[in-house]
């Protein structure tokens, strides 16, 4: 049948990977079987701003001198906003961009998900296991779970957690009711070096701020830069510097120790054109299809569109969940995106799936020190998971919605 593990993770994403630390840490037997050792989805590319929640989560799980270095790795991000019409002329509207209350609390922290990654990969090498494609599980007569791959190895274990992403075959066969939906809007996003931006003079305030831009007429845009310390990178090694695996890749869009300023937006399906036709356009024309439909804005919006760097463009459908009942608690469970997947807004997504791994952390070492059972303890987690995680799923969907529509309340200033 292959090894017995106390706690099998079923994917290396920043749910799975900081779960695994964390277990790691307080010496519970935990190993992560994940399918890819390169991780090259369009979103890696990106940062992800960091919340309470995810830097609360980080320092429960990491050893201290790892938590240490992530803080020092971090990216810098803008902490106060600008909001503007499409001539960039100042509008108020009486919202905030920081609505989170304390969850708000370090705006000025950016994390590069390759950075992240990094961080999250160290002292991993004993306990990732990759190569590693989960098939199904079944579950035994004495409560153990056997994990079964694609290649025909088995590992069981007491506990198998789904940390497999929106697709999660482990959610699948757990709950094969729970659903994901196309929320109907069509994300754009890009990049530019921030060397790039300073050579097309591209406005400084595009840079220091985060930039909302919305039009009366439709979708908005937003705009940020993330800045990253050169200097802490070439401290760490291998952590902040570029990754290895994304060397042959071309273009700038996995360039992981450049300062650069980013920006995304969202149409409502078939608003910019099919999604078959939108599937079969590369970068570089998807920015001339953006710039056509935001020509008469003002220049200088269009001009942070047309130079962006076309390999760092891509045009994805945005997917949520469907909030779901809890369910009889066994040895199986979910984490992150496996159960509470939700649009980009808000930037809930990655630290909701940190922040499960926390609350999972906590309830098996109280299992694990018999101040409660095991299932209690699960029980527990998922509680609070099902309760904080699709919280966040409605917060960023109705972020989502009120992107999508004209900003009619709001007055030039």
């Amino acid at each position: 049948m292959g090894r017995h593990v106390h706690v099998a993770v079923i994917g290396g994403g920043p749910g799975g990977l900081t779960l695994a630390q964390g277990l790691k840490r307080h010496g519970i037997d935990v190993a992560v079987f994940e399918r890819s050792a390169v991780r090259d989805d369009y979103v890696q590319g990106f940062r992800m701003r960091i919340r309470q929640r995810g830097l609360d989560a980080l320092e429960a799980c990491l050893p201290a001198e790892l938590n240490r270095i992530f803080l020092a790795t971090l990216g810098r991000a803008p902490t106060e906003s600008l909001l503007f019409d499409e001539r960039l002329r100042p509008l108020v509207d009486g919202s905030a961009p920081g609505d989170g209350g304390e969850d708000d609390t370090h705006l000025e922290k950016s994390v590069s998900r390759i950075t992240l990654r990094q961080v999250l990969l160290t002292g991993m090498e004993d306990i990732l296991e990759v190569g590693r494609v989960f098939q199904r599980y079944e579950r035994q007569a004495d409560g153990t779970i056997v994990a079964l791959f694609e290649d025909g190895s088995e590992v069981s274990c007491d506990v198998l957690v789904g940390a497999d992403g929106a697709s999660s075959r482990v959610r699948q066969q757990l709950l094969p009711h729970a659903l994901t939906i196309d929320t109907g809007a069509r994300r754009l996003a890009g990049k530019m070096t921030l060397a790039a931006a300073l050579h097309f003079g591209i406005p400084q305030a595009f840079i220091d701020y985060n930039v909302r831009v919305k039009p009366g007429d439709g979708p908005g845009l937003m705009i940020a830069s993330h800045i990253v310390d050169a200097q802490a990178y070439r401290t760490y090694g291998m952590i902040g510097a570029d990754d290895e695996s994304h060397r042959d890749i071309a273009g700038f869009h996995f360039d992981n120790s450049t300062s650069y300023l980013w920006w995304n937006t969202a149409y409502p399906k078939d608003d910019l054109a099919s999604d078959e036709a939108l599937k079969a356009l590369d970068g570089e024309e998807l920015l001339r299809l953006l710039v056509d439909r935001i020509a008469h804005w003002h220049p200088d919006v269009v001009k942070l569109i047309r130079h962006s760097e076309p390999s760092t463009v891509q045009l994805l459908r945005v997917r949520s969940s469907v909030p779901v009942e809890p369910w009889a608690t066994g040895p199986v469970t979910l984490l992150g995106d496996a159960i509470h997947s939700m649009t980009y807004f808000r930037a809930l997504g990655g630290n909701s799936a940190i922040y499960d791994a926390g609350l999972l952390v906590r309830e098996l070492m109280e299992a694990e020190h018999n101040t409660k059972g095991l299932l209690d303890a699960l029980s527990c987690y998922e509680g609070a998971m099902l309760d904080h995680g699709f919280e966040a799923v409605r917060g960023s969907l109705a972020a989502m919605q009120r992107s999508l529509r004209p900003l009619a309340a709001s007055t030039p200033l």
